[in-house]
């Protein structure tokens, strides 16, 4: 039975023996929901933008490398 699953409720936990109804649990997971999304819209974020830094770098390294080449 979900009804005894311990939750966060403004910011303060909620005793073990308090019962939710569907209704209160489905508002809960809602927000649940949203906040992970927008954590890993977040996380995609930041991927991109590592993946963008590194992606600079290589081609800066290779331009240095033929920069040193064409000076031999």
């Amino acid at each position: 039975m979900r009804g005894d699953v311990k939750l966060k409720s403004n910011d303060r936990f909620v005793s073990e023996n308090q019962y939710f109804t569907f209704e209160q649990q489905n508002q809960v997971i809602k927000k649940q929901l949203k906040v992970i999304g927008k954590l890993q819209k977040r996380v995609k974020a930041e991927q991109r933008r590592k993946n963008q830094l590194a992606s600079q770098l290589k081609k800066l390294k290779q331009q240095q490398h033929t920069k040193e080449e064409i000076n031999r």
